[in-house]
């Protein structure tokens, strides 16, 4: 016999989780209290504690919705004919990602630089980066297995995308398209 979840059970979870990462957008988790997560969920804290055990319960939760939306953003099909190319694709996309003050993702890591926002984030663009990286596999084949060429091009990216979103001024800079191709041409031959 297959089990279904209760409805109610999913789309209360669902709730909370969607307004815990909309307070992120506007502030840190650590300033979020339950109590404010409920009134603006409108759920009693009774319900909230019969789904989560506390607000980084919830977190871990939502931010396993989140890896899905990041996952799905660098996943897309990218026009690129070598490992190079897809690489200052990708690089290029993800400094568009975060810096789009629409993004939802954006916004919530802006606000949010624990060790699970990181994690989260790095974990999802190193998966892309891997199945992106797949599509090269039988043309240009490395020595390198493709999950540690995933996880260290990850996680210079979400360093570098943190450092930019910390310093707005480079973003704007109308050359940094051009140091990032520089950089990808003086670093990957």
């Amino acid at each position: 016999m297959e089990y279904k979840e209760d409805l109610r059970i999913v789309r209360t979870r669902k709730l909370l989780s969607a307004t815990l990462l909309e307070m992120m957008e506007e502030g840190s988790i650590e300033k979020i209290s339950v109590i404010d997560l409920c009134n603006r969920a409108m759920v009693n804290r009774a319900t909230f504690y019969a789904h989560f055990e506390d607000k980084y319960h919830l977190l871990s939760f939502a931010l396993e919705e989140l890896k899905d939306t990041i996952y799905a953003s660098f996943t897309r099909d990218i026009p690129a004919s070598t490992p190079k190319e897809l690489l200052r694709q990708l690089l290029m996309m993800a400094v568009e990602y975060l810096s789009d003050k629409q993004n939802h993702v954006a916004r919530v890591v802006k606000h949010n630089r624990n060790e699970k926002v990181v994690h989260t984030l790095t974990d999802s663009i190193a998966q892309s980066v891997r199945y992106q990286l797949g599509k090269f596999r039988d043309t240009h084949p490395t020595t390198v297995p493709p999950q540690i060429t995933a996880i260290c091009y990850a996680g210079a990216l979400v360093n570098l995308l943190l450092w930019l979103l910390d310093n707005p001024s480079v973003l704007a800079d109308r050359n940094l398209e051009k140091y990032l191709d520089a950089l990808i041409e003086e670093n990957l031959k």
